[in-house]
């Protein structure tokens, strides 16, 4: 019966970004490894578009925002801006690079329709 290798101990945890060789053309790229690298590279992209999206110039916040909230009127949610990746992210493939330089700021709308190829964003 083969058994699995050890875990590491908690306190040998990875750096939260990590630099390594692109598969692809060898470049040193950037990773972001956890949740909180990724919100931080995230808040870093979007305060440097001023929270507009990049496509379109719509209010794109770091958090969404819930607007007339008052007796009777139905809420408004402006969805929250998201850091896209301008050459596409590939699960752990050869693309992957989480440098500032290789994220947009966009809108929901904007993400979602690149996304789906719906539309091209240059």
């Amino acid at each position: 019966m083969i058994y699995p290798c050890p875990k590491p101990p908690k306190t040998e945890r990875k750096p939260s970004r990590l630099s390594r060789r692109n598969k692809s053309d060898g470049q040193q790229v950037e990773i972001c490894r956890d949740r909180e690298s990724w919100e931080e590279r995230r808040e870093e992209v979007g305060s440097d578009a001023d929270y507009l999206c990049q496509h379109c110039g719509d209010p794109a916040p770091l958090h969404d925002v819930e607007i007339g909230r008052e007796e009777g009127v139905m809420p408004y949610i402006i969805r929250a801006g998201q850091a896209a990746h301008r050459i596409a992210r590939k699960m752990g493939g050869a693309f992957r690079n989480d440098e500032a330089s290789n994220l947009r700021w966009l809108c929901f709308q904007c993400h979602h329709l690149e996304t789906v190829g719906k539309l091209v964003i240059a």
